[in-house]
């Protein structure tokens, strides 16, 4: 597995997660520091994926929380994992920035930022919809009037790539062979046979465009890839 992790602990719990991901994820890079300012300093200049800090002691939980805050509010670009034993602790961690708090005894580290690493696979078709994803944590694909030859995690099809009736069964099919796969539909225009073929499918979320702006879609898209990927990290 491709990425870059930085991770922050005490030296013992280092080595161990420095191990355990050499042995589950060979392709990985970690990096590792002590202090909790060190990782602020350090990931926001490493173009890391991933910031893991290791569970600690209570003393050093306030600066724990300071550098989860800092990376956010400096504008780090990747996933935030704090892992901690109580849940006030986690709670913590969650409100100042952290993207997934986690109790090591419970979800193995090294599973968990594998599952944090993998950003979900997207499928849109026209070239607006593709850029809302510009930036996101995710994995985007154009795609035509053929259907991705495999499922993604989050499907987006416009009304006015798809004029033909066989498509939206084509894609009324897809949907209902593959359960965990997200599908927006989006009203953006195209004949009115289109259209209706779309609304015909059940398909929801249906977006229509002109009521909800590319503010409204790309509110929804963020929270849609959210829910893949918390999805994916808590089954770790």
């Amino acid at each position: 597995m491709a990425g870059r992790v930085i991770v922050c602990g005490d030296l013992p719990d280092r080595y161990e997660a420095e191990r355990l991901l050499a042995e589950r994820h060979p392709g990985l890079h970690v990096d590792s520091v002590a202090q909790a300012w060190e990782l602020t300093e350090r990931a926001l200049g490493g173009n890391y994926d991933v910031a893991l800090l290791l569970k600690g002691p209570i003393a050093a939980h306030e600066r724990k929380l300071e550098a989860i805050a800092g990376l956010r509010r400096n504008g780090f670009a990747g996933k935030v994992l704090a892992a901690g034993a109580f849940l006030t602790e986690k709670q913590d961690a969650v409100r100042a920035g952290a993207d997934y708090a986690f109790d090591p005894e419970k979800q193995a580290t090294e599973k968990v930022v594998g599952a944090a690493l993998v950003r979900p696979a997207v499928a849109a078709d026209h070239s607006y919809l593709r850029s809302l994803f510009v930036g996101e944590w995710a994995n985007p694909a154009p795609y035509g009037d053929a259907l991705p030859p495999a499922a993604p995690d989050l499907l987006l099809a416009a009304t006015s790539c798809h004029p033909a009736a066989a498509f939206w069964g084509a894609l009324a099919r897809l949907v209902r062979a593959n359960a965990g796969m997200h599908c927006v539909l989006v009203e953006d225009d195209g004949s009115e046979e289109a259209r209706t073929e779309a609304l015909a499918t059940g398909i929801q979320p249906y977006v229509e465009l002109a009521g909800e702006g590319i503010g409204g879609l790309l509110a929804l898209v963020r929270r849609l890839l959210r829910e893949i990927w918390l999805g994916r990290v808590t089954r770790a």
